[in-house]
């Protein structure tokens, strides 16, 4: 579930970028959303992260890839607007 929910990710970054991806539960019985999703992106020196909890782990995922995937395309638009500024061939 996470690689093809990272697909639409992927077509922002360079093709060297790698991803991790982590689930845990958080164990306080107060809190209703204790499903967590942590993705964290590596591209060229530059890393992105995201970490969002929900009822369940797709939930989670869902809202950690929508996070994500708003930083990749800020960056992605940074290095069009500006080729020789940002990202540095690591």
């Amino acid at each position: 579930m996470a690689a093809r929910k990272l697909e639409a990710v992927a077509r922002l970054l360079p093709p060297d970028a790698t991803a991790d991806v982590e689930f845990s539960k958080e164990r306080n019985p107060r809190i209703k959303q204790r499903n967590v999703a942590e993705i964290t992106i590596m591209a060229r020196g530059k890393v992105l992260r995201a970490r969002a909890a929900g009822t369940a782990f797709s939930d989670a995922m869902v809202h950690a890839v929508r996070n994500v995937r708003q930083e990749a395309s800020d960056l992605h638009h940074r290095r069009r607007a500006h080729p020789h500024r940002g990202l540095k061939a690591a």
